[in-house]
Order: structure tokens, then C-alpha cells, then sequence
């Protein structure tokens, strides 16, 4: 069975999603009804009862008009060009094989660098889309990456693939033994 992304809730992103919700006088139906996700998933996430999927805390952020840093706070870095591994934010999914971590101190320059770190069959819940553009490398395993209109492709380590984001795009490990490593670039940021 296919695993699903899902974002290990920080604390207080549920009541940061609410506050920006409140903040534009919206009810969960409101919501609800602009993004596709039901008003009573929309509540257990707001009250930390409920893990989220990538693609639906996306879907928020854009909705919303706002960025990942307004919903957890990211402490800038001692060096603003330099981000220690130590520093990195991480968006981590262990129940569904897949973590995020954040490359750069913000995401509200003109890009996102992320490392995404796929366990063996892990892939995104759902098709990505987003506005800009988003480049890929693959370091470590193979990735099966799946552009709308188009076959799925297989990347190997040393392979890139470049693309406009408004394309609905879908990752995968394609392996079922071997874990996957990811740089992927998204401009602008779309978290």
C-alpha cells in the first residue's frame, strides 16, 4: 500500500492554521469549500487531533496568502547565507516514510531548497501544483516522477529533472528496498 506525506504536526501549527483562518473571518465551511478538505478535518487540525498531508498544508498556505514561517516560527539563522545542519527545519513523516528538511533560513526568499528523504515506496498523498517552477536532483536511489500529461518517469542518482510547478507533479520512491534522497528546488516557495 502506498504511503501518504503527512506533516507530524508541530506544536501550535494547528492554532496558527486557526489564527489565519479567524484572522480572515472564515468559517471551517468556508474553507472548507475554497480547498477541497472537509470542515471536520479542517477542526481536528486545528486542535492537534489530526495530522495533515503536504499536499492539503499547501493547499492551506496558499489559500490563506501565506508562508510556512507564519504558521512556525523560523529562528533565523546565526549567518544568514550559512544554515547548519543542525539549524535545518525538518517537516518529518515517520508514520508515512518521508521528511522534508528545509535548506535555507527562511521561505520567504525567491526559492525553497529542500532535502526530501523518501523511505522505500513512500510518495507524496497527492499531486503537487503550485506556482513557479521546481527543479529536482536525485542523490541517493531512484524516484519515479510522475508529471501530468505525460508517462511516469524514473530518475537515478545524478539525474534532474526541471519543470514549470503549475504542472500537477507527483513524487515516488521506486524502490521497494533502497531509501530515496532529493534536493528539490521550488521557486518561489510554496510552503
Amino acid at each position: 500500500m502506498p504511503r501518504v506525506a503527512t506533516v507530524e504536526t508541530p506544536a501550535g501549527l494547528g492554532s496558527a492554521l486557526r489564527a489565519a483562518r479567524t484572522a480572515k473571518s472564515l468559517s471551517l465551511s468556508d474553507v472548507a469549500t475554497a480547498t477541497g478538505i472537509s470542515p471536520s478535518f479542517l477542526s481536528l487540525v486545528e486542535n492537534g487531533k489530526s495530522d495533515i498531508t503536504i499536499g492539503r498544508l499547501v493547499r492551506l498556505v496558499t489559500f490563506y496568502g501565506i508562508h510556512l514561517g507564519d504558521l512556525v516560527p523560523v529562528e533565523p539563522a546565526g549567518e544568514p547565507d550559512l544554515v547548519r545542519k543542525s539549524e535545518q527545519k525538518t517537516l518529518p513523516s515517520p508514520a508515512e516514510g518521508i521528511q522534508f528538511r528545509l535548506l535555507a533560513p527562511s521561505v520567504r526568499g525567491v526559492m525553497m531548497p529542500m532535502i526530501v528523504e523518501f523511505e522505500p515506496n513512500a510518495n507524496l498523498a497527492e499531486f503537487g501544483r503550485h506556482a513557479g517552477e521546481e527543479f529536482v536532483h536525485v542523490l541517493r536511489g531512484s524516484m519515479e516522477l510522475e508529471l501530468e500529461g505525460s508517462d511516469p518517469r524514473i530518475l537515478r542518482a545524478g539525474d534532474s529533472a526541471y519543470y514549470s510547478a503549475e504542472r500537477p507533479h507527483l513524487f515516488r520512491n521506486a524502490s521497494d528496498t533502497q531509501p530515496l534522497r532529493i534536493i528539490c528546488v521550488d521557486s518561489p516557495p510554496n510552503l
